[in-house]
């Protein structure tokens, strides 16, 4: 099987909760829309090249990603809302919609929640067995995933490298989830702070978040070694034994060679996902294409980026890193908010040109979390949200 070299395909994949038009509540019916996408026959993936959509843990949950990778991203969010519109048809016969940002501000996972009943279930059921699915960190977390190929070993190292130095400012960048439980919580991206203490009863399944440097294959597979034998005594017959089970910010996928970013929450619309889409590829790929800046992250402990991850999460991050921030030449930043409104304007150019709107906006008024925070709790701020998704437009407040 011939793999892809760095930088030569693209996949993405992002989830929507499905909630009633009326009361935006949640809508535990995505085996419904899946089946009548499929003809009537229940399944866990359909595909509509170049989009596919498919389950996630619950059933009131949908995810599209693209049927195979890609050979570009610009222009890409088209066809994901193309797809959404057709979804958003077949939902509005049960009087629902995709709603997006990355955690419902009202929902309750201890009554509301519905595991998926079909094909894959007995994944679903031994992680709800194991961890209790009944939780924001499990059942109220809708993210973006970026998938990026390496061709070997070598490619690998570098890229796995360049991913964790950036992996700790992407919630500065796409923090979308600043309620839940109907009240403020304490992050600008809540989801995070559930999805990493979700799995707490096995600690190395997520680790630190940011994942260790390693050398190559063989340190990689040590980390899962470790995972599988932590989770062994839940797990006799080895159902959850496989790479995907680590939960790290960023994981390897050994069976298509890429390295999957999981960091970022879910935008307004898919015009503003692939905004912070190309600009995060365009950091990853600046930091593996140059010797010097991966010597310089290569040296950053897993604790150390930790520390920076923490503070993207804030409400308010106002530290200060000053090494890191000079990886990317920002030597003149007092904090991290004043760094991310540098580092999207020095990166501005890399992106291509129709995506300058929405980046301009994060870097102006704050990401997606602050300017809900602004717009304050309400069915008519989230309305507005939707009305985002629908127009694949920019969420400018309400």
């Amino acid at each position: 099987m011939k793999f892809h070299a760095l930088f030569s395909v693209f996949g993405i994949e992002a989830e929507y909760m499905i909630v009633n038009k009326n009361t935006l509540k949640v809508s535990p019916i995505a085996d419904k829309i899946l089946s009548e996408l499929n003809g009537g026959t229940v399944t866990n993936e359909v595909e509509f090249f170049p989009v596919a959509w498919s389950n996630e843990l619950v059933n009131h949950v949908l995810e599209i990603k693209y049927a195979k990778p890609l050979d570009k991203i610009e222009g890409l969010d088209q066809s994901f809302h193309k797809s959404i519109l057709k979804v958003n048809s077949i939902l509005s016969k049960y009087d629902s919609i995709l709603m997006p940002t990355a955690m419902h501000p009202w929902f309750n996972p201890n009554t509301e929640m519905m595991l998926w009943p079909h094909d894959q279930s007995d994944i679903y059921t031994l992680y709800n067995k194991i961890f209790d699915c009944r939780g924001h960190g499990w059942s109220n977390l809708q993210s973006v995933h970026i998938n990026l190929p390496y061709a070997d070993e070598s490619e690998f190292k570098k890229l796995h490298a360049a991913i964790r130095a950036i992996l700790p400012i992407i919630p500065a960048l796409a923090a979308s989830s600043p309620f839940h439980d109907g009240k403020p919580g304490k992050y600008c991206d809540n989801r995070l702070a559930f999805y990493e203490k979700n799995q707490a009863k096995v600690p190395s399944i997520a680790g630190n978040v940011i994942p260790e440097n390693v050398n190559g294959y063989d340190d990689y597979k040590k980390i899962l070694e470790k995972i599988y034998q932590d989770i062994a005594p839940y797990d006799l017959e080895g159902t959850l034994q496989h790479p995907w089970l680590n939960s790290r910010g960023a994981i390897v996928k050994f069976d298509v060679q890429a390295i999957e970013i999981r960091l970022m929450d879910i935008q307004e619309s898919p015009y503003m996902d692939f905004c912070l889409i190309t600009l995060i590829v365009e950091l990853v790929r600046t930091i593996t294409l140059s010797n010097e800046k991966l010597d310089l992250v290569e040296d950053l402990s897993d604790s150390e980026l930790r520390l920076i991850y923490d503070e993207a999460k804030q409400r308010s991050p106002s530290k200060i890193f000053k090494e890191y921030f000079e990886i990317f030449d920002i030597r003149d930043a007092t904090n991290l908010r004043e760094f991310i409104q540098m580092l999207i304007q020095s990166n501005l150019q890399k992106v291509p040109k129709q995506y300058h709107e929405g980046l301009t906006t994060i870097q102006r008024k704050g990401n997606l979390a602050e300017r809900l925070t602004d717009s304050g709790l309400s069915q008519k701020t989230y309305e507005k949200v939707i009305e985002c998704l629908m127009e694949n437009s920019i969420f400018q407040g309400v």
